[in-house]
This record gives C-alpha cells, structure tokens and sequence, in this order.
C-alpha cells in the first residue's frame, strides 16, 4: 500500500529522533525506507516551510523547534481522523482539511481531495492565515478575545478582497462563531470562488485542532452538513480523550453508517 503524504512527512520528522541529530540524504532514506526521490521531496518541502535546515554536513531541525515537535507529536491524531476525513469525503464530493493552530497559522496535518475537480491552495505540511478561514477562525474562536489579541499583534494579512482585515471585525464575526457552538464559516475569504465550514476540536493541555469542509458551494448551503462536520469533530475529541473499546468503535461504526445514509438521500444539485 502507498504511504499518504502525511506518512512520509511523519516519517522524515521521526527520523531525526534526538535533538541535534544531523542527517544526510542517505542517512534519511535507510532510517525511513522511502526512496532516495520520495526522501528527498519530502526534505525539500519541510525545508521550505522552515521545520528543517540543511548545512554541508546534512539537514537538521530548525531552532524554531516548537513547531516541529508539535507537528510530529499529532500523529495520533491523524490517525483516528483519517477514517473520518475520508468518510466525509466521500459522502460530500467535498476537500477535507484537518489542521491544528500554531501561532497565526493553520498547519495542515491532512487533505483529503480525491478526484475532487476543486483547485483548493492548500497542502499538507503548509500553512494559511489563521484569521482567513473558516478552520482557522473556528480555532481561534475557542481562545480568549486577549489571547487573540497577542497572537494576531500584527496586520492582518488579505489572502483575497473578502479576507477580514482588522481585529475588531475579526471579533466580532468570532462571537458570531461561538454563539453557534464553534462553527465557523468563510465565503471566498482564502481562495476566490471557494467556501467553507469548519468546527474545532479540543486536544489536552490546551491544544486545538479542526476540520473543514471546501468547495465551490454557496456558503449558506454549507449549513446542511453542519450537523454532521460537528458530529466528526466531536467524535474525534472523543476518541483521543479516551481508550478505544469495541463499544466505541460500535458507536463510532453507527454514527458514520448514519451520516452516510442521510447525506446520500440529497443529491449533489440540492445542497451543492
């Protein structure tokens, strides 16, 4: 079985298992098992994005370190997602994100597209602007007004003409998002002609996560999945919070065979 984008990119990360530890190309690909292009690919993107260095003597983590651990330490949460965000996927036609917040940002830990004509400009390992979607205000939503305020110091960055500018709108649409239990809504604010939903998840100690569901859908007719992306969401929060047991994976069997069968009663012309 090919290993998903995410794998590779966990994998690369977990090769550099103590702190210090200089790596050369070949060193990587015996250590992961990927090939030499597929190792090097992977190299070259978390280099982009700032989570790997590389010196004459091989790649190494970057001092901003927080970050990368914090990446590699999501690895259980992409697993009990990955089911979900497929389902979801499959039942909508829709491009799936799961992401977690760091800093202003989304970092995307999984996207799930599949044949989906959709352009949508984000990728795994990458980052967007946290105040400029629906997955990144739901997040921000869970924070206090103070702690938004020290996160987003600086302007806030227009990805299209409807990206929200200014902190006072952004707050004023984030108490919008709570009074509707954490659902959050984005109508071409990071990618023109696109929509979007999404609902946080909460981790321990602090942390959060969400998912999010894009197209190019009319963003109030998003609302139709609302309740099912808040189901996900939940399930996966619960999932993480305690031991799996068969009458978990009973529950959880029953609640995705539900969500299937009632989002196949419409077909895609009436909701999307």
């Amino acid at each position: 079985m090919a290993r998903s984008a995410v794998s590779k990119v966990t994998t690369v990360m977990n090769a550099f298992d103590r702190s210090g530890s200089v790596l050369r190309l070949d060193e990587v690909v015996t250590r992961t098992g990927l090939s030499r292009s597929a190792a090097h690919r992977v190299l070259t993107q978390l280099r982009t994005e700032g989570m790997l260095r590389h010196g004459p003597d091989g790649y190494r983590v970057a001092a901003s370190s927080l970050q990368v651990s914090r990446m590699v330490d999501y690895s259980p949460l992409r697993g009990v997602a990955s089911p979900v965000l497929r389902r979801l996927h499959n039942d909508t036609s829709l491009v799936v994100h799961l992401g977690v917040l760091i800093g202003a940002e989304i970092v995307y830990l999984d996207k799930v597209a599949g044949s989906s004509p959709v352009s949508v400009p984000t990728r795994v390992a990458g980052r967007t602007p946290a105040h400029a979607s629906a997955l990144g205000k739901a997040m921000l939503a869970k924070l206090a007004a103070e702690e938004v305020d020290s996160i987003l110091s600086g302007p806030l960055r227009k990805s299209t003409p409807a990206t929200i500018s200014d902190l006072p709108t952004l707050h004023q649409e984030l108490a919008r998002i709570r009074s509707r239990h954490g659902l959050a809504y984005d109508d071409g604010e990071l990618a023109v002609g696109l929509s979007s939903i999404g609902a946080p998840i909460m981790l321990g100690d602090g942390e959060l996560a969400g998912i999010s569901l894009t197209g190019m859908v009319p963003a109030h007719r998003l609302t139709r999945v609302a309740p099912f992306l808040t189901r996900s969401a939940r399930g996966i929060a619960e999932q993480l919070g305690s031991a799996t047991t068969s009458e978990q994976n009973d529950t959880v069997t029953i609640t995705d065979d539900m969500l299937s069968r009632v989002l196949r009663t419409l077909s895609s012309d009436d909701w999307v």
